[in-house]
């Protein structure tokens, strides 16, 4: 029994020992997996048809890594997030623009990594975050499709404008316009002579006013010439005469600056004094006047101091 119970103890430590070997060798093994892969979350802001689980992720061409997982953002379902597993010597950088591709012609959708500049920083977890973020560009694909949609709504809308304009009605007014525009058509053939009798006339007309207007232009010409001829010189008369006042007004202007203060003594003590000196000029000259009257009458009587004879009234 005891010999029997040594081998059970031998024979349990022995697979103890060989099942921690074992784990941990797997413990080793997932540690050196996860260490040559690194994860990120690229944001779509656009749907992502093609792009499926397990989806290629190519860096300038070159595949780095898959689609882990597919999942609208728990804060705006109109964004996509897809976890990514990638090599661990890819250089992710803060400057790594993400978008959606299309390869080849069987239509395969790939998330494409571009750019990333040698001199940037590692893209690195936001704290409180377990992986890092890249928020995608617009792809042209998506803006592809986005044209195509408008080209079809803007297709559609012409047409169904075309199929207002061939309308029933509408083709029935172009109709009637045809044949309108028919009938004067006829009309006009049926007046070619007197059309052309007309534009025979307007021609004429024309040319005759042609010549007028080259008369008038000579006659204006002529006047033109007649006037510079008489009217300049009177304006250049004109203009010294102007010239002149001007300088005599400007000196007489300086006169009176340069003689304001005698003419001011004047009008205030001149004035009051000449007023009894011209009522003594103005007796002086009424009395010469009466002895100017008197010597032209009589300059004999005056001189001498006779009287002068009456004359002889016959009765």
């Amino acid at each position: 029994m005891e010999t029997r119970a040594s081998y059970v103890l031998i024979g349990a430590f022995a697979l103890a020992v060989f099942v921690a070997a074992f784990g941990f060798v797997l413990w080793l093994g997932k540690l050196s997996l996860e260490r040559e892969w690194v994860y990120y979350d690229i944001v779509f802001e656009e749907a992502v048809t093609g792009l499926t689980v397990g989806g290629a992720v190519q860096y300038n061409g070159i595949q780095v890594g898959e689609v882990r997982k597919l999942s609208l953002a728990p804060d705006d379902p109109r964004k996509v997030i897809a976890h990514v597993r990638l090599n661990g010597g890819t250089p992710v950088k803060t400057d790594t623009h993400a978008r959606l591709n299309i390869v080849g012609l069987t239509g395969v959708t790939v998330i494409q990594l571009s750019g990333g500049t040698p001199g940037a920083a590692a893209l690195m977890p936001a704290p409180g975050e377990a992986v890092a973020h890249i928020v995608a560009d617009v792809s042209a694909m998506q803006s592809l499709l986005a044209s195509g949609q408008d080209v079809a709504v803007s297709a559609n809308e012409s047409l169904v404008r075309l199929n207002l304009l061939l309308s029933d009605a509408n083709l029935e007014h172009v109709a009637a316009a045809l044949g309108s525009i028919d009938e004067v058509t006829r009309s006009l053939a049926a007046q070619r002579g007197d059309l052309h009798s007309l534009v025979t006339d307007i021609s004429d007309a024309s040319r005759q006013l042609k010549q007028s207007l080259q008369r008038i232009d000579r006659v204006t010409a002529s006047t033109d010439a007649l006037l510079h001829e008489r009217v300049q010189p009177l304006l250049d008369d004109a203009h010294s005469w102007l010239i002149s006042a001007q300088r005599t007004t400007d000196a007489a202007t300086a006169l009176l600056d340069r003689n304001r203060e005698p003419i001011e003594r004047f009008t205030t003590n001149g004035l009051a004094q000449l007023a009894p000196t011209l009522i003594e000029l103005r007796a002086t000259l009424r009395a010469l006047r009466s002895t100017s009257g008197q010597l032209q009458d009589d300059p004999a009587g005056y001189l001498i101091g006779r009287e002068r004879p009456k004359e002889f009234q016959p009765k």
